[in-house]
């Protein structure tokens, strides 16, 4: 049987218009000591590029004292294409899930930062894992 995790919203970033460049970072506050990882639910207005193309790379950072220091935790290009359901259908929202290390630290923070290669619109929740 799967583990089933709670989900904490931690950060939302509104859905709006991207220009290609850099975009953030957006920092969570103090992660819950109980946190196995988080999920980002990206959502698009139904406009995303379908050309084939990458649209933008987000990275994630963490910082384990408290947003003192930083370094790499994973990242994930989406592309320009339909997204959609295992059944093919298309949506307008998709999930992405990472385990985070330090479990039971009482300062972990993460940032996410956009790369935008293409003008889409996008918004997204960051939610904890525990």
């Amino acid at each position: 049987m799967a583990k089933q995790f709670a989900k904490t919203t931690q950060l939302t970033i509104p859905l709006r218009t991207l220009t290609p460049g850099l975009k953030g970072p957006f920092t969570s506050g103090t992660l819950p000591a109980a946190l196995s990882g988080y999920q980002i639910d990206f959502q698009n207005d139904g406009t995303w590029p379908t050309n084939g193309n990458d649209v933008c790379t987000i990275t994630v950072e963490q910082s384990n004292d408290s947003g003192q220091s930083w370094v790499f935790d994973a990242s994930v290009t989406l592309s320009g294409q339909a997204w959609t359901t295992k059944q093919g259908t298309v949506v307008n929202t998709i999930g992405w899930s990472v385990s985070l290390d330090n479990q039971g630290s009482t300062g972990r923070q993460i940032r996410v930062s956009v790369n935008v290669l293409q003008t889409c619109t996008l918004g997204a929740t960051v939610s904890s894992l525990s």
